[in-house]
């Protein structure tokens, strides 16, 4: 008989490798007929060396020679994380990780070791703030908005929000410049949104109706506005007690449209040169009250303060209709300052009031008024500020 001998040559690897062994099947009996078996060498490459968790990194054996099976280490803990060639791995929290991997074949082991491969920082939680251009797919199309997030912004606290309409044939770039609530966002913590209107006949048009019909417009500007708010509220930690809209003409007129068909949605509103874009305000369909501060002028040529028969409601009709739906006190508070008489219809359901500017020879115009020393969008936030929906 032979007696069987095996002999093994120790070997050293550097750069992170640990020790290989090489075999020489002395009896024969492998496939290599005594030829030596040579060790594999361990080799990996990574996807990516950093990221902000949670993330994916990819590892993949680049390692050579004979080899039956792969070992990995890539979080610094006790257990293998796979056993495969290649694999992904996701990291869930921050900090600094080694990469080991063994490979192990019929000639011995090999053992690679990245010290300090991989880097995984704290999620990014604070949020852009400023003045942001967005879009949206709504209604198979793309619809684009402005957003002012102040900078006290925070994902923990809830915070109002205010959308701002232009009017017919506007743009909301210009429309900030006029209604500028910024410094005021700034100032009581809350979002402004300047929606963009669609092109309908000969300009911009907010679609105060719901689609079909004989409308104008074939677009769902009603659909749109709660399209909006959701992403706004999926987007922004967002008070839904405390939505609030204004616009200007068009723009108010689709205000009181939302008053009408969306007031789950909302809690005030404050049309300026706008008038309810109804004949008839039993059109008008809200579920709950909804406060309002109105501002026209006398003399609008535009949006006509005695309204526009059989398209467009009066304001003292419009005023009658929301103090009696609200159920507010029938005799108003009153001011006069200038050419601007006050009316303010208080102690209406769920804490609802409406407030009217009449403004005596005042035209089309987004006011550049003062009373009691508040210009106006001051006015409309102080109003605002005073509601909460149920």
């Amino acid at each position: 008989m032979f007696k069987q001998s095996i002999f093994i040559f120790l070997l050293v690897a550097c750069s992170g490798g640990s020790a290989t062994s090489s075999q020489t099947d002395n009896n024969n009996e492998g496939n290599n007929g005594g030829e030596e078996i040579p060790a594999p060498i361990s080799n990996f490459t990574f996807s990516s060396s950093e990221g902000e968790a949670p993330y994916d990194i990819t590892f993949t054996s680049t390692s050579t020679g004979d080899i039956n099976s792969w070992l990995w280490n890539v979080d610094n803990d006790a257990d293998y994380e796979s056993n495969g060639q290649s694999f992904t791995h996701t990291y869930q929290n921050a900090g600094t990780y080694d990469v080991s991997l063994i490979v192990t074949g019929a000639g011995g082991q090999s053992t690679t070791v990245e010290t300090d491969a991989i880097i995984i920082t704290e999620p990014d939680t604070s949020t852009e703030t400023g003045l942001l251009s967005r879009t949206m797919n709504h209604d198979n199309g793309t619809r684009e908005y402005l957003i002012y997030v102040p900078q006290g912004y925070d994902t923990g606290s809830e915070i109002p929000v205010l959308f701002a309409f232009h009017g017919f044939s506007g743009y909301n770039q210009n429309f900030i410049n006029t209604a500028d609530f910024r410094s005021l966002a700034e100032q009581y913590n809350f979002i402004v949104i300047y929606p963009q209107a669609l092109v309908c006949g000969d300009g911009t048009t907010w679609n105060t109706a719901e689609p079909g019909g004989d409308n104008k417009c074939s677009q769902d500007d009603i659909g749109f506005f709660a399209a909006l708010l959701n992403e706004i509220s999926n987007n922004y930690t967002i008070n839904a007690q405390k939505v609030y809209l204004t616009g200007y003409s068009n723009g108010a007129g689709f205000s009181y449209a939302m008053a009408c068909y969306q007031s789950d949605l909302i809690t005030a509103i404050s049309p300026v040169s706008g008038l309810m874009p109804m004949d008839d305000s039993q059109e008008c369909n809200p579920n709950r009250p909804v406060s309002s501060v109105i501002f026209n002028g006398t003399s609008d040529d535009s949006r006509p303060y005695d309204g526009i028969a059989g398209y467009m409601m009066p304001v003292d009709e419009t005023i009658t209709y929301w103090t009696e739906y609200n159920n507010t006190d029938t005799d108003p508070q009153t001011g006069t300052e200038g050419s601007i008489e006050y009316f303010s219809y208080q102690n209406g359901d769920s804490n609802s009031a409406v407030e009217l500017y009449k403004i005596n020879n005042g035209g089309h115009d987004w006011f550049n008024l003062s009373y009691n020393g508040y210009a106006m969008e001051e006015i409309i936030w102080n109003f605002f500020s005073q509601h909460t929906s149920d």
